[in-house]
């Protein structure tokens, strides 16, 4: 994974952490397993290399955020501290967290508000897209630190009139979010499990900002995904069809061309089905 050494504060340093050191042990690695929706992802996520993102002014601009929203009157629980996550194919993309922060239109997510608005970060390290986990799936997860602020509970709009962000809120979820299980088909645990996060300007004109202060990017994880179902579980059964294509003949009989008899029989390349009754039929 790409490092930097601009100390510039508009830009972000890459710091990298090796996977034996405490940092990564304690605040990486925990972070993830410990937002997992999926029991198998203990076994299944490799992570292979970190980075710490540092970069001054987006964490002023956190710290900032935190601050005005305590003088105004903000609880304590209103201003705890979680993580949220993203996934990426590129490393490029990945590392422009690093001077952009997360900025509005970052996903296809539109259920819970105007993409253009906010941007939508999800709960779960295991649970980053439409699509379930595939055997040699690779690539970056980022790590956010975020301040989810005043959170009001929505209901999910599939519809073009996207619901707009809410004054006196930073922050939209499901109201079907505690319905989520391990169960729950992954199209709809990924939308149900999205934060939409949005900062609406002091200017009162009612328009966010491009990249929301309550999320500051705290590092970048490099991963690998092995489906151990599909390492140990498959072979065996490919082994077992095997036995079963080469060993099932249907039927066996006699050929006879001329004066010569020949044993032959059917060989089926399908696997066997054994009826679970037989009856006989007598024809009058």
């Amino acid at each position: 994974m790409e490092s930097g050494t601009d100390s510039a504060s508009s830009k972000g340093v890459f710091i990298p952490v090796p996977q034996s050191s405490d940092e990564f042990q304690n605040n990486i690695l925990a972070a993830l397993q410990s937002a997992y929706l999926y029991e198998e992802s203990k076994q299944s996520f490799r992570y292979k290399s970190a980075v710490l993102i540092k970069n001054s002014a987006l964490e002023e601009k956190y710290n900032t955020f935190q601050a005005k929203r305590r003088e105004i009157g903000y609880s304590q629980e209103d201003l705890e501290e979680t993580y949220g996550f993203l996934l990426f194919d590129d490393v490029n993309k990945a590392n422009a967290l690093g001077e952009t922060g997360v900025l509005t239109g970052n996903s296809t997510c539109t259920t819970l508000g105007d993409p253009l608005k906010g941007v939508y970060i999800s709960m779960y390290s295991d649970c980053l897209d439409l699509n379930r986990w595939y055997h040699g799936k690779s690539g970056y997860i980022a790590i956010i630190r975020l301040t989810k602020g005043r959170v009001k509970k929505v209901l999910e709009n599939y519809t073009q009139n996207f619901t707009a962000p809410t004054v006196g809120f930073d922050c939209h979820v499901s109201e079907q979010l505690p319905l989520v299980s391990a169960k729950t088909s992954s199209f709809l645990a990924f939308e149900r499990t999205q934060y939409y996060m949005y900062e609406l300007l002091d200017d009162g004109s009612n328009e966010t900002a491009q990249s929301p202060s309550l999320a500051y990017p705290f590092a970048i994880v490099s991963f690998s995904y092995t489906d151990t179902e599909a390492t140990l579980v498959a072979p065996q059964e490919k082994s077992e069809e095997k036995k079963l294509v080469s060993h099932y003949v249907p039927w066996r009989g006699h050929l006879q061309i001329g004066t010569q008899l020949y044993d032959v029989g059917l060989k089926s390349t399908a696997g066997t089905m054994t009826p679970a009754k037989l009856y006989w039929v007598q024809c009058s």
